[in-house]
This record gives C-alpha cells, sequence and structure tokens, in this order.
C-alpha cells in the first residue's frame, strides 16, 4: 500500500512540474484543474463534479485561509438568526458569514433548491432583493426597484408561457389590421398565438374600490379596438360590455355601457357634442346607426328612449321609441311634443309639417265613387277592412265631396258593414256624377284602450312613483282586453334562429334575448372564447 501510495505521489508531482495542470478524463487539460465526463457523447454518461454536502453550517467557523470554501447544505437550517434554506453557499470571511450563491445581502441568495416541506405556493425570502436594479441603464430613480431599458432597437422584457407572450417595452413598429395600420412600438405588447388563451386580463374584487381596467390619453382615444372578421358564421362584436346585476333594490339607471362627452361650459358653438354614435358603413348590405333591443316583462320596455334638456337640466321633450310604456299597449313612438316632418323646398325655405293628433287612433283612407241616381256604394279596400273594427259603437265615419254638382243636396248613410258602406242623396235628390270621400275608421291595433289613455312619465320617473296629479283617469292597465297583433314570425311561421348569425342576440321567439352561439346552442351573454360549432 505504502508503494502505491508513493507512487502516485510521484505522479502527481510529474504532472505538476512537468505542465502544472491536471486534467482527469482528458489529456489536454484546459484549466488548473480539468475534470471531464468519462463520455461525453453519452448524454446518460455526463456525471460532474459533486461538491461536499452539509445538513448543517460548521460548528467552527472557517479561518480567513479559507475564504471562498464551498458547500452544498441539504437541509433548512438557521445560521446568525437568519433561516438559510437548501442550496450552495461559500464562506465570506470578512462578514464572518456564510453566503449564497449570487448573493445581494447577507444571507439573501437566488440560487436555492425550493425545501419539500414548503406549502407549494410559497416564495422563499431569499429571492427577494433589497435594493434597486437596472438593467441596460445605470441611472435608477429611488422608488423604482427594477428598471430594464432596452435602448432604440429592441424590446425591454419579454415573458411567455408555451401559449402565450407579452412584451413591456415594445420598440419595435408592428402593424396590424386591414388597410394595414402600423404603430411604433407599445408599452405593453401582448400576443395570444393558441386557442382558449386571452392576451390581457384585468381583474378588480374583494375590497378593491376602483375600475379593474383604466385607460387614459391627453394625446388620441384612451381604447381602439380592433377586429378582423372573415367568418361566415360568427359575428364578434368589436366591443362587449355585460352588467351582471343581480340586487333586489338597487334603483336608479344601470347601465352597461355609457357614453359621456364632457364640453361642459367651454363657450362657444362649432361643432356637435355627441354622447354615443354608431355608424354602419354598408354600400350593398342593410344597415342601422344604432339598435335597440329590450326584452322585459315590466311596465316599460322599448327599444330606445332619447331626452332632450337645456343646459340648466329643464326637460324640452322626450320619446319612447319602439314598445310599450305601460305593458299592454304597443307604439311606435310615445313622447312629448310634436311629430313632424321636415321639407326643403327650393322656393319657400326649410319648412315644418306637423302630424294631426287625436285622442284615441284612427286610420283613414281617400277614394272615389260613382253616384247614379242619387245612389252610390263605396267599398271598402279589402286589406283596410281586415284590420279595423266596425260595430254599432265603431262605425265608418264618412265624408263626401261632390265634384261638379252644385245642385247636390247632401248624402245619407243607409247602411254599413266594413266591407261596403251605402250612401243616398238627401231630399229624393237623383244627382248623377262622382262623389269624393274620406273614411275614417277604428283599427284593431290596440282596440279598447280607449281616449286619453295614460302616459308615461320621464325615462328617470318609475310609474310607482308617479306624482298622483300625473295619473289619467283612463288606465288601460286595469285588466281590460286589449287587441294586439301576434308577432311577426308567428303570423308568417319562420324561425328567428335561423335568420341570425353565432353571435346575433335572437330577437324573438323561444329563446329572445339570448345570444345564438351555435345551432340549438344559447347562452345569456357572449362568452370570452369565440363560439364552436
Amino acid at each position: 500500500m505504502k508503494k502505491i501510495i508513493l507512487l502516485l505521489c510521484f505522479i502527481v508531482f510529474n504532472l505538476y512540474q512537468t505542465n502544472a495542470q491536471i486534467g482527469i478524463g482528458t489529456t489536454l487539460p484546459n484549466a488548473q484543474l480539468d475534470i471531464r465526463s468519462s463520455n461525453q457523447a453519452t448524454p446518460a454518461n455526463n456525471d460532474g463534479i459533486l461538491i461536499p454536502k452539509v445538513n448543517v453550517f460548521p460548528a467552527t467557523n472557517p479561518t480567513v485561509a479559507q475564504q471562498g470554501m464551498l458547500v452544498y447544505l441539504t437541509t433548512a437550517t438557521t445560521f446568525l438568526a437568519t433561516s438559510r434554506q437548501p442550496g450552495f453557499y461559500y464562506w465570506n470571511n470578512p462578514t464572518s458569514d456564510w453566503i449564497g450563491l449570487n448573493s445581494v445581502a447577507n444571507g439573501d441568495h437566488d440560487w436555492y433548491e425550493v425545501a419539500t416541506t414548503l406549502p407549494p405556493n410559497a416564495i422563499n425570502d431569499d429571492m427577494f432583493h433589497t435594493g434597486n436594479v437596472g438593467i441596460g441603464t445605470s441611472t435608477i430613480a429611488a422608488n423604482t426597484k427594477l428598471e430594464v431599458n432596452s435602448g432604440t432597437i429592441s424590446d425591454a422584457v419579454y415573458g411567455h408561457s408555451n401559449n402565450v407572450g407579452g412584451i413591456l417595452g415594445r420598440e419595435v413598429n408592428f402593424s396590424f389590421g386591414t388597410p394595414a395600420q402600423t404603430l411604433l412600438g407599445s408599452g405593453v405588447y401582448a400576443n395570444n398565438p393558441a386557442a382558449g388563451y386571452t392576451s390581457i386580463f384585468a381583474q378588480s374584487t374583494g375590497l378593491a374600490t376602483v375600475a379593474a381596467n383604466i385607460n387614459y390619453s391627453n394625446v388620441w382615444m384612451a381604447n381602439y379596438s380592433y377586429v378582423d372578421n372573415a367568418s361566415s358564421t360568427v359575428n364578434p362584436s368589436v366591443s362587449y360590455n355585460q352588467l351582471n346585476n343581480t340586487s333586489t333594490t338597487l334603483g336608479g339607471t344601470q347601465i352597461a355601457l355609457r357614453g359621456f362627452n364632457n364640453r361642459a361650459t367651454t363657450t362657444g358653438n362649432p361643432g356637435y357634442s355627441v354622447g354615443v354614435q354608431g355608424l354602419a358603413n354598408s354600400q350593398f348590405q342593410d344597415s342601422y346607426g344604432a339598435q335597440g333591443l329590450s326584452f322585459s316583462d315590466a311596465a316599460i320596455s322599448t327599444g330606445g328612449y332619447f331626452s332632450g334638456n337645456n343646459y340648466a337640466g329643464t326637460n324640452i321633450a322626450y320619446a319612447y321609441v319602439g314598445g310599450w310604456t305601460n305593458g299592454v299597449t304597443t307604439r311606435k313612438i310615445t313622447g312629448t311634443g310634436t311629430v313632424s316632418e321636415i321639407i326643403p323646398t327650393e322656393n319657400h325655405g326649410r319648412v315644418t309639417l306637423t302630424c294631426p293628433e287625436s285622442p284615441e287612433y284612427w286610420y283613414q283612407d281617400y277614394g272615389t265613387v260613382e253616384m247614379v241616381n242619387g245612389k252610390a256604394t263605396i267599398i271598402v279596400d279589402e286589406i283596410l277592412a281586415d284590420i279595423i273594427v266596425v260595430d254599432e259603437e265603431n262605425p265608418l265615419r264618412v265624408i263626401c265631396t261632390p265634384v261638379g254638382m252644385p245642385y247636390f243636396n247632401g248624402i245619407t248613410i243607409m247602411s254599413q258593414t266594413k266591407n261596403s258602406v251605402e250612401i243616398l242623396e238627401l231630399n229624393g235628390g237623383n244627382h248623377s256624377g262622382k262623389l269624393q270621400y274620406q273614411l275614417v275608421a277604428k283599427p284593431k291595433t290596440n282596440f279598447g284602450e280607449g281616449r286619453f289613455p295614460q302616459a308615461p312619465g320621464p325615462g328617470y320617473l318609475k310609474s310607482d312613483k308617479e306624482p298622483i296629479a300625473a295619473k289619467a283617469k283612463n288606465q288601460p292597465t286595469d285588466g281590460r282586453k286589449i287587441f294586439s297583433w301576434p308577432t311577426d314570425h308567428i303570423v308568417y311561421k319562420y324561425n328567428p334562429e335561423d335568420y341570425v348569425s353565432i353571435g346575433d342576440v335572437i330577437p324573438a321567439g323561444p329563446n329572445a334575448g339570448k345570444i345564438k352561439l351555435g345551432d340549438g346552442k344559447y347562452g345569456e351573454g357572449i362568452p370570452a372564447e369565440k363560439p364552436k360549432r
């Protein structure tokens, strides 16, 4: 044994004397000590050097001569009243402490093995850096913990998983949309290439008192959304807002989307202040600048409500459009003021014509009938006859004007049905000639409503809060039978769902108000993920 030891010493001594470098696994060392795997081409045989392991630090501290001693701590322990987690440590004699590799403070390190006894989501306190860190910059604000400056040619921070990624400080140009729009860069650039992943998500819950996401700009728009849709099956909207309100006591106006244009008291009248604008640009397809749909069994359900006020807040006029305002009778428009038409005449300027108003609803028709020997029969148009009510309480009103009969005695109605009116010249007259007539008939629409029915107040005033003085004597909601026409799809026997695309609101039928997500598939709202067929 002594001979073997002496031989090894002799070999090492000669290696040191001749080359001053030692190689293990190689005859061509590139350092004072070069240790290589016995077979670097075989992945399974690539062992390295194993640093001595300790489960506690030595009871007696190393000396200055042992400065830089390296160990691997296998068990969490406490040294100098500081928790030390498993990992690599070296002896730092000036501080008389064991320092974790990549250390920035006494006992703190960011190269470590998480102990199996820690909770799965625990963050080891040794990961934190107590100073300010700058990458690509030497000037860091006092209140900035981490600053990354990529200069003018690259991105600052790129974070990604296998399916989604994003960049903080996007410096290079990028384009989107058709026609292409190019931006010089972006503070946050998120990319979502994989299905089922979202680019950016903001959430505010619990005790939070501010909005989950706030966009601010004093240069251009604070928020810009853009969708390219070439699908033949799906209709995604550019922006979608959903308000889920489950309170049974919250009053006021509960709004899913609000537009507020605040010009306030700025003087001058150079343009138009618009709260919300809808613009549909389509040369060959039917278009609506704005569409309102309402689904409700309450007293008021209309597609839209509009109110005009002066700046002091005094109402000028308001109108409900498309629906009912008492839960019973249906109307196109109900509101204050008049219904008027504007006609731009060439010789008389732009003039206004106003519709006549009536305490109850009437249809009117006009025509000409031939009188022979003082007798004539007015035939009511068959379409008109089908949509009116004619009985003893609701007769046809007939007004006649003779044409070219200066000695005409006038007429009397001898009999009438919803299809015809028999008229006779008074005082035994037997004139022959033309009579121009006007018919006034009671429509079936809202039949039974009566005269001067209750009108709704402004939109902010609930009917159960109406002042007593605003109550009319005629209340159509008293349970009387009032006629209403069946809806279009019932009359003509078609299914509204078959005429809308995926992503649209179903306008009528048993699934009215739901979102079409596919054939036979519906949702209460539009999902964040593209519907699957």
